[in-house]
């Protein structure tokens, strides 16, 4: 079980601890897990990142209103040299969407950015005004598979052109299927910010194509060994992984 705390209050832990929880964790841990003297957690710090991650095992004591009392037994930093992954997609129309984004938040993801395109099968503003929802399935997420960070998601509101200018990466990858150029073991993405774009259903519009031809430290991929068409609520998670794989 993990619970995530805020840096300030993180760096506090020491010893025995009373812990603020939130009526609806407070319920999982009383109601769901029934969780016992003497049994294991793990907190984290909300600020976490997949390289970077701080967390301690401590032993549950005791319930107390809407607090629980814990006893710090070690404290750990650990650090990773993986690439540090954010993903840009464009958002889906279909009711699978959600069920896409919590996938992708059960993988090593910094964030997800929710982006425009001139083929978005959906209201982006509808979509946007769901966000508090994706995030906390991607809070939850964490808690359920014991995550020792939270994937963070947002949105550009803003047009391709405009999203290049603002971001910065040292690598963009943006996934097509019509391009001749697989991606392969040959890049060196290891402790670098990587930058992945999947794009709507249907792919990318030519315009978009030709503009990303023209920046800096873009490649414009398709996935290894896929000579099909995919749906577009797998692709982020096709292109995780294979990102994932070729990374030493």
């Amino acid at each position: 079980m993990v619970i995530f705390l805020e840096n300030e209050e993180f760096s506090k832990l020491d010893g025995k601890k009373l812990i603020n929880i939130e009526e609806e964790l407070m319920h999982y841990l009383k109601n769901v897990l029934r969780i016992r003297e003497g049994e294991k957690l793990i907190i984290c710090d909300k600020n976490n990142t997949p390289n970077n991650y701080q967390y301690c095992y401590c032993k549950f004591n005791k319930f107390e209103k809407n607090k629980i009392e814990v006893t710090i037994l070690e404290k750990r930093e650990e650090k990773k040299n993986f690439p540090l992954i954010d993903i840009f997609i464009v958002p889906l129309k279909s009711r699978y969407f959600e069920d896409s984004i919590e996938h992708i938040c059960q993988l090593p993801i910094n964030s997800i950015f929710l982006i425009k395109s001139k083929f978005i099968s959906t209201d982006f503003k509808k979509t946007i005004e769901k966000i508090d929802r994706l995030r906390k399935i991607s809070y939850w997420n964490s808690i359920y598979i014991r995550k020792p960070f939270i994937t963070k998601i947002d949105f550009f509101d803003i047009r391709l052109s405009e999203l290049f200018n603002t971001i910065d990466y040292d690598r963009f990858i943006v996934f097509d299927p019509r391009t001749d150029q697989e991606i392969n073991c040959g890049l060196d993405l290891k402790g670098k910010k990587i930058c992945l774009m999947i794009g709507p259903e249907g792919g990318w519009s030519k315009e978009e194509i030709e503009f990303f031809q023209k920046q800096k430290n873009t490649l414009i991929l398709k996935f290894k060994n896929i000579d099909f068409g995919i749906k577009a609520e797998i692709a982020p998670i096709v292109a995780i992984s294979q990102i994932l794989l070729i990374s030493p």
